[in-house]
C-alpha cells in the first residue's frame, strides 16, 4: 500500500495518480517492494508465496455452521410443532 510521507497517510492505489504521485501534495510515492526475503535467505515475490488461514479461522467457520446447523435443526421443530 502506498504510503506518502509529506501527508502521513497510507493511499489507496486507485487515487494514486497514474505518474506515481500522491493526490493532495503532488509528491512522487513510492509502493512498497514485492520482494521480500525468505526463511532460507532468497527472495521471492510475495505474489508466488501461498498465504493460508490461520487455524482459528477455520475454528470460527466451523462454530459457525454448527450454530446456523442447530438453528435450523430449531426452526424445522418449531414449525412442525405450531402446525400439529
Amino acid at each position: 500500500m502506498p504510503w506518502c510521507e509529506r501527508c502521513d497517510r497510507f493511499l489507496n492505489p486507485n487515487t494514486v495518480g497514474s505518474d506515481g504521485t500522491c493526490p493532495s501534495c503532488g509528491r512522487e510515492i513510492q509502493p512498497p517492494s514485492t520482494i521480500s526475503p525468505s526463511a532460507t535467505g532468497t527472495t521471492s515475490t510475495v505474489a508466488d508465496e501461498e498465504v493460508k488461514a490461520p487455524w482459528h479461522f477455520w475454528l470460527m467457520i466451523a462454530g459457525v455452521v454448527i450454530y446456523l446447523g442447530w438453528r435450523l435443526i430449531e426452526g424445522i421443530v418449531w414449525l412442525v410443532r405450531s402446525w400439529f
